[in-house]
Parts: C-alpha cells; sequence; structure tokens
C-alpha cells in the first residue's frame, strides 16, 4: 500500500520554470537539496511542472499498468552500491503513449507524463538507496518534463567563459570531466557535469546549467592539486565515483546561462601536447546525437533534433586529441572563444 504519511511541498523556479516537488518522507526530500540552494522560491507560479515521490510498502503496491501498444526502450541493471537491502538495481524503460513508465522492479517504479508536465514515484523502502540513486531519479523525472517546456539534455560536460559557452560531449573515460576541470580552474564558469541543457529560442540555443556534484576518479583527482589538497569531507565517496560540489572549491565559477559558441568531443591522446581537429558540421551532428538520448533510443532523438541541429550550426566543432599537458588546456581553447 501506498504510505499515508503527510506529503511535504517545495518549490523551484528553474530558469524560469516553476517546479512542485512533493515528498512523503525525508528520504525523498534529500534528492533537491542542490536544486534548492540554486533554485528556491517561496510562491507557485502558475502551470508549474509536478514532480510527487511516494513511499510503498511493495512493488505490488505500485499502481502502474502498461498498455498493449507501450514499446521498451531500456532495459539494464548495474551494482546497487550503497543499498542497504539489495545486490543488483534493475532498470526498465518502457514509452506508454504520451508517459514513459521506469520500471525499477523490487525498488518501486517512475512514471513521467510530459503532455500532463506530471511525475509521480512510487519506491519501496527509499531510505536503504543511496542518496546518489535517489538524486538520479528527480535528476530524471526533472529532464524529462522540462523537454516540454523547449529545454533539452545533453550528456555532457558544459561551462561559460565571458559569456561563450563550451560544451565537451562524449562517453566515459574519454577525459570529459578532466577537460572540465582544466578550463574550470582557469576562471571558466561551471554549468554542468554531466547534463546541461540546451533551450530552444528557434533561431538559436540557449546553454543552461543543471547543477549537480562533479563526479572524479582517483587518476582525475591527480591531475588538480586543489581536489588532492581539498578540506576533509569535501571530496566525498558517492555510490560509484567520489563526487564534490563546484561552489566548495571554486566558489566565484558557478554560472546560470549563455550562447554555446565550442562543442569538443576529447578522446585521450598518447602524445605530450593536446591538439584540436576541426570536425564538420556532418560529423559533429553524428557525434552529439548519442548524447542526446538520455537513456532513449536514436529513433526519438533524431525526431527531437531541431535543436541539436542548430547547436552544431552555432558551435565551432573539434574533436580534442587530449595529451599529457592537462593543466595547459586552456591555452589552446580560450583564444579561440569568441574570435566570430
Amino acid at each position: 500500500m501506498i504510505m499515508t504519511s503527510t506529503l511535504q511541498e517545495l518549490l523551484i523556479s528553474f530558469h524560469g520554470v516553476a517546479v512542485r516537488y512533493l515528498a512523503s518522507s525525508p528520504a525523498l526530500l534529500s534528492p533537491v537539496a542542490l536544486f534548492r540552494q540554486h533554485y528556491r522560491c517561496d510562491d507557485v507560479a502558475p502551470d508549474p511542472l509536478t514532480i510527487q515521490f511516494e513511499e510503498v510498502g511493495s512493488r505490488g503496491d505500485v499502481p502502474v499498468h502498461l498498455s498493449p501498444s507501450a514499446r521498451q526502450l531500456f532495459s539494464g541493471t548495474k551494482p546497487a552500491l550503497g543499498d542497504a537491502l539489495r545486490v543488483l538495481w534493475h532498470c526498465t524503460i518502457t514509452q506508454d503513449g504520451g508517459r514513459l513508465v521506469v520500471d525499477l522492479h523490487e525498488q518501486g517504479a517512475l512514471v513521467i507524463d510530459g503532455d500532463r508536465g506530471t511525475a509521480r514515484g512510487y519506491f519501496v523502502h527509499p531510505e536503504a538507496m543511496h542518496a546518489d540513486l535517489r538524486a538520479s531519479f528527480f535528476h530524471y523525472a526533472l529532464a524529462e518534463l522540462l523537454k516540454s517546456r523547449r529545454a533539452q539534455m545533453l550528456y555532457a560536460a558544459a561551462l561559460e567563459y565571458q559569456g561563450c559557452g563550451v560544451l565537451i560531449a562524449g562517453h566515459r573515460g574519454c577525459g570529459r570531466t578532466t577537460a572540465m576541470l582544466a578550463l574550470l580552474r582557469a576562471g571558466y564558469r561551471y554549468l554542468s557535469d554531466d547534463h546541461p541543457l540546451l533551450r530552444d529560442h528557434g533561431a538559436n540555443v540557449e546553454l543552461l546549467s543543471f547543477p549537480m556534484t562533479i563526479e572524479v576518479t582517483d587518476r582525475t583527482i591527480g591531475f588538480f592539486p586543489e581536489l588532492q589538497q581539498a578540506e576533509p569531507g569535501l571530496v566525498r565517496q558517492g555510490a560509484y565515483k567520489k563526487h564534490f560540489d563546484a561552489v566548495d572549491l571554486y566558489p566565484e565559477s558557478i554560472g546560470t546561462s549563455c550562447t554555446p559558441a565550442m562543442l569538443l568531443f576529447p578522446q585521450v591522446a598518447d602524445m605530450p601536447y593536446s591538439c584540436l581537429e576541426p570536425l564538420s558540421k556532418s560529423q559533429a551532428f553524428d557525434a552529439i546525437l548519442p548524447q542526446a538520448a538520455f537513456l532513449s533510443d536514436r529513433d526519438i532523438a533524431r525526431q527531437d533534433s531541431h535543436p541539436l541541429s542548430r547547436l552544431v550550426q552555432q558551435a565551432d566543432c573539434y574533436r580534442l586529441h587530449f595529451g599529457q599537458d592537462v593543466l595547459d588546456l586552456p591555452r589552446l581553447i580560450t583564444p579561440l572563444l569568441g574570435r566570430n
């Protein structure tokens, strides 16, 4: 059964979009803590997006049913690190008309209705889940709902420098976060480590921040003295990687929005110096498209590719052959920004 706890409400104004978040337990309130630091508001604006997370007694208490025409988009498992009750995290994502149904199996389910601007999550023993996992459900629900407000999420790092936006896109292990930190410590402003937003204005697109903690490996930490020498508790162990809040180590380097000017696709190169290889617009579009799927499929990404096409047309596009000169990356990138 659904627990009968009183729902608590938090209000957010996220880049001008009103969001109501309701939760039935303290464990389910924690995912919005970082957002409340940056986007807190006190009044409900008209036509808000609504996300409601509730605790249920068992998977059988989740009131979710699929139609015969529902289409599976994704299914997978991964270790449930930090979970007090489970060994594996199992997730299946299904498109059912205008709804996106995220079946978490024994953990519950998340139903996102983009047409109505609502998301409902039903979670079994949420207090046993790692905080990073609870936060990921909130991030995913918000990202999907923002599509109805002409905002699309990318799997990329993003920064701003004197009004010019830099996107660093690519798969895990390509050097994306390391490149982002090399620029951040040189005076760039942080927008996102993993999931910035593109907002479609018709003729062009705007790059928006999506504040999340920055995840780092021990190898990445080894490149940056400020991470190695951080005060205890600032760089923390998460479910899968260590992470920290950008404001703790780079307090004057937090941005909100800008115009995209450069699109980088890094790959680690076994050479002393980094270099840039210009990409054609068609090459850049093919490379950025998979970064917009976000647990969906390539066909759906192509159907909603107009913002991506405008992004590629607006930005200078390069393959970054990322060498051993990590801390010198700003000398390569910064002179190219704003030259047009």
